[in-house]
């Protein structure tokens, strides 16, 4: 891929005085998971309910329209629960990062997002045995707590969702550093303006 063309995206979007530093994409993003069978299984599940069901109330002569209306969006559930995941897996393909003297941005389709590198939320790495990897930004998990809130007893934890994510990078390890590196320098640059 022409390296000019690749950044054309995000070279527009540059402040005066902001840098590129990096850009990437996804490497291999699996489709299908161990992670992806008790979701799915979930989703078959309620199908199979949520379809017998409506076969019952369609076939009856003295159920209502609202009855069927209720009905069908129980169906909908069940195909959503079976096909979002992979509807994000496949946009996530096509998304492209960067990270510049001053942000780090994020475009998957139309969806611009950008995080200030001098005001980033807590960083989360994980890593893969090829090498390859998620950088999330703003993932924190609590303490371990009951579900009272107290913290004795039973323990669960409970976490938050990522603000940004960078998600399957190659030699996710070389690109934290980066991010890392631009973040020091981005903070040492605003302590001497």
């Amino acid at each position: 891929m022409d390296y000019e063309n690749d950044t054309a995206w995000v070279r527009k979007m540059l402040y005066p005085g902001e840098n590129l530093l990096w850009t990437g994409q996804p490497g291999k993003i699996r489709i299908f998971e161990k992670k992806d069978i008790p979701p799915l299984i979930f989703g078959i599940i309620w199908l199979c309910f949520a379809g017998m069901a409506s076969w019952k109330i369609w076939t009856s002569p003295n159920r209502g329209f609202s009855s069927k209306l209720f009905i069908v969006a129980f169906l909908l559930v069940g195909l959503f629960s079976l096909t979002a995941r992979y509807i994000v897996k496949l946009q996530t393909r096509k998304a492209r990062y960067a990270l510049t003297s001053q942000r780090i941005i994020t475009k998957v389709g139309n969806r611009i997002r950008t995080l200030d590198l001098c005001n980033l939320p807590p960083i989360t790495v994980s890593q893969k045995a090829d090498g390859t990897g998620d950088i999330r930004f703003g993932e924190t998990v609590s303490s371990q707590r009951n579900a009272s809130g107290l913290n004795f007893g039973s323990t669960r934890s409970y976490s938050t969702g990522a603000v940004l994510e960078l998600q399957s990078i190659p030699d996710v390890n070389r690109v934290e550093y980066r991010i890392r590196t631009a973040v020091e320098q981005a903070l040492a640059a605003r302590r001497s303006n």
